[in-house]
């Protein structure tokens, strides 16, 4: 009997129709976080996201809410919430859309985390959409890819680790003559970067290394090591540990190039707090030197890598140009 009902159970939950398109899908997503009674204990700001996702022929969801402890290192977002259910499936399955609202009045895209989080995912593309919605409604609806909220993501963005080391391999001898040519005040702040990596030398936890360097307009130059911890989201970002460096030259030479590279000497966009700390203290005008792929060399800015323009998840403090962070997990 046991087993009969459990078998009526998830033939029923197969037959319970599912909204049918974006409009359906968004009013299910504000749906469920208005029915959310209990708001976040320090934003005080709901956000809920809904992934769709395709499973053997069938379109299903799962849904996330953020939720925040009293360090603020330590939140959840609503995203990620919904993605680590889907580590708990079995069976293949391939994320359609994600559809994002909040308590703000207009659309929100994911904070810098939760973007980089859901392009890493094995389950989406980079062409994966993201729908956001407002409380003012369809007007203030906002679709963009995954690909589009990171900018020259890493290119080890979806490997495994032992994965990430042969490429970085593959690409040493390369980046090597590519370094060593490099004059100037860029490849100094990369030599820098990548003298940094021996710094970080747990090597037991994950086998890729890391540092960070940046170069003032004085042409001073600070470096970083990236710490791992046992737990991996306690690890300390190289560029973060800059940031005292950075704001202490704020005011009289600031920062106009930084590197991010590992024991290979690929040079990767910031990881996601990085970016968040650079484009929301007001650095947006410094140049990052990232490689593609294939090794071609790009200097984006902070502001391209971090594009405003899409709507993150902050707003900006009146008269001012920086962005702030005042309901964000």
């Amino acid at each position: 009997m046991l087993l009969l009902e459990a078998w009526r159970r998830r033939r029923s939950a197969r037959c319970v129709r599912q909204p049918a398109d974006d409009d359906e899908w968004v009013a299910f997503c504000h749906a469920q976080r208005r029915q959310r009674i209990e708001r976040p204990s320090q934003s005080n700001f709901r956000v809920t996201a809904v992934v769709v996702f395709r499973q053997d022929g069938m379109v299903k969801h799962v849904v996330g809410h953020n939720d925040e402890a009293c360090n603020l290192n330590n939140s959840v977002c609503a995203e990620r919430a919904a993605f680590l259910q889907l580590a708990g499936i079995y069976a293949p399955l391939e994320v359609i859309d994600v559809f994002i609202t909040t308590d703000a009045a207009h659309a929100i895209t994911p904070g810098s985390l939760c973007r980089e989080y859901m392009l890493s995912s094995r389950w989406t593309f980079p062409t994966t959409r993201v729908v956001a919605e407002g409380e003012a409604g369809p007007a203030s609806r906002i679709e963009v890819t995954l690909a589009a909220l990171v900018p020259f993501a890493s290119i080890y963005t979806r490997l495994k680790r032992d994965d990430q080391m042969a490429t970085g391999a593959r690409l040493e001898p390369t980046l090597a003559e590519q370094r060593s040519a490099m004059g100037g005040l860029d490849g100094a702040v990369w030599r820098a970067a990548v003298a940094a990596c021996g710094g970080d030398a747990r090597d037991e936890l994950h086998p890729i290394r890391f540092g960070a360097a940046v170069a003032f307009s004085d042409g001073y130059i600070a470096s970083a090591s990236h710490k791992k911890a046992l737990e991996y989201g306690c690890s300390l970002d190289a560029i973060g540990q800059l940031a005292p460096a950075i704001e202490a030259h704020r005011a009289t030479a600031p920062p106009v190039v930084i590197c991010f590279a590992d024991q290979f000497g690929v040079l990767h966009g910031p990881f996601a707090p990085a970016r968040a700390y650079l484009s929301e203290f007001g650095h947006v005008a410094c140049r990052v030197l990232v490689h593609d792929a294939m090794g071609g060399l790009h200097a984006p800015t902070v502001a391209e890598l971090a594009p405003s323009g899409l709507a993150p998840r902050w707003a900006t403090r009146s008269g001012s140009g920086l962005p702030c962070l005042p309901c964000r997990s």
